[in-house]
C-alpha cells in the first residue's frame, strides 16, 4: 500500500495550507483521552456490530468484550513475534554482506514490525470505525469487514513511515488505502470463498471476504492476469498501481538523498 501513500503525499505537498498540518499521536491522546483505547474502541465497536447483526443484549455484550480482546491482545502477540525475528534478519544480513565481499543486502519484514509506533496505533484505531463507515457507505459495497479490524494497522502502518509519523496525512492517505482495499475485496470475494470452502475453513454455500489477502492490489491484478474474469477491473487497477509506483520510486529517492544529506 505504499505506492498510495507515496501518491497522496505527492499531492499534499503541493496544497498550501494542508502541507503546513502536522498531527502526532500525543496531541491526539490529549484531545480523545480514554476513549481512544483499544480496550475501550474494541468493546463499542463490537457491540454496536452484534446489535447491527441482529442479536440481543446477552449475545451483542460478549461479542463486544471479545472483541476488546482481540484489540488489545493482536498487536501485541504479533510485535512479540516480529520482534524476535529482529535480531535473526540482522545476523542473516550480517552473513550475507560478507559473504558476498562487501555487497549490502536489505531484508524485508512485515509490517507488524512498526505495529507498536504510537503513531500508528492511533491511526489503526481511528481506522476501525472509519473503515465501518466506508463499508457503509461505499456504492455497490457487499464486504462489511469485523474480523480484520483487528489488522487495521497492517494495512496503513506503511503510510505512517511514508509520511514521517504525520497523523494527518495518515489519515488522507489511509482513508484512499481502505476504500480501495474495499473495492478490491469485493472482486475477490468469489476466489475467497473457493478456497475457504476447499479448505474446510467454511462450509459450501458460504460467502467469505477477506480484506487481508483478498483486498491486496497486488494480488488481485497477478490472479486477474490468470483468470481474466474482469478484463476492465486488472486494466484499470494495473493502470492506478503503476502510476503509483512512479510517484513511490520518486518518494524512495527523495527520502534517500535526504538521509544522505543528514548523515553529511
Amino acid at each position: 500500500m505504499a505506492p498510495f501513500a507515496c501518491l497522496i503525499d505527492w499531492i499534499i505537498d503541493r496544497i498550501p495550507g494542508l502541507n503546513k498540518i502536522d498531527l502526532t499521536a500525543d496531541t491526539l491522546q490529549e484531545k480523545v483521552g480514554v476513549l481512544a483505547e483499544p480496550v475501550v474502541i474494541g468493546g463499542i465497536l463490537g457491540t454496536a456490530i452484534g446489535f447491527l447483526a441482529g442479536y440481543d443484549a446477552q449475545s451483542a455484550l460478549p461479542l463486544g468484550i471479545k472483541m476488546s480482546a482481540v484489540m488489545v491482545l493482536m498487536p501485541k502477540i504479533v510485535k512479540c513475534i516480529m520482534d524476535g525475528l529482529m535480531p535473526l534478519t540482522e545476523r542473516a544480513k550480517e552473513l550475507m554482506n560478507a559473504k558476498f565481499n562487501g555487497a549490502e543486502f536489505y531484508i524485508g519484514l512485515d509490517p507488524a514490525i512498526l505495529l507498536g509506533d504510537a503513531t500508528v496505533v492511533s491511526a489503526g484505531l481511528i481506522f476501525i470505525p472509519l473503515t465501518l463507515l466506508f463499508a457503509l457507505i461505499l456504492p455497490g459495497n457487499t464486504v462489511l469487514p469485523f474480523g480484520d479490524l483487528a489488522t487495521i494497522g497492517f494495512f496503513i502502518a506503511i503510510a505512517v513511515g511514508v509520511h514521517k509519523g504525520n497523523l494527518f496525512r495518515s489519515l488522507i492517505s489511509g482513508s484512499v488505502i481502505m476504500i480501495v482495499t474495499l473495492l478490491i475485496t469485493n472482486q475477490t470475494v468469489a476466489w475467497t470463498t473457493q478456497l475457504a470452502v476447499s479448505t474446510g475453513s467454511a462450509q459450501a454455500g458460504s460467502i467469505v471476504a477477506a480484506m487481508d489477502q483478498g483486498g491486496c492490489p497486488i494480488a488481485y491484478i497477478f490472479t486477474s492476469l490468470f483468470t481474466r474474469e474482469n478484463v476492465f477491473g486488472l486494466i484499470l487497477a494495473a493502470a492506478v498501481y503503476a502510476l503509483c509506483m512512479v510517484f513511490a520510486v520518486l518518494h524512495s529517492r527523495k527520502r534517500a538523498a535526504e538521509l544522505e544529506a543528514d548523515e553529511a
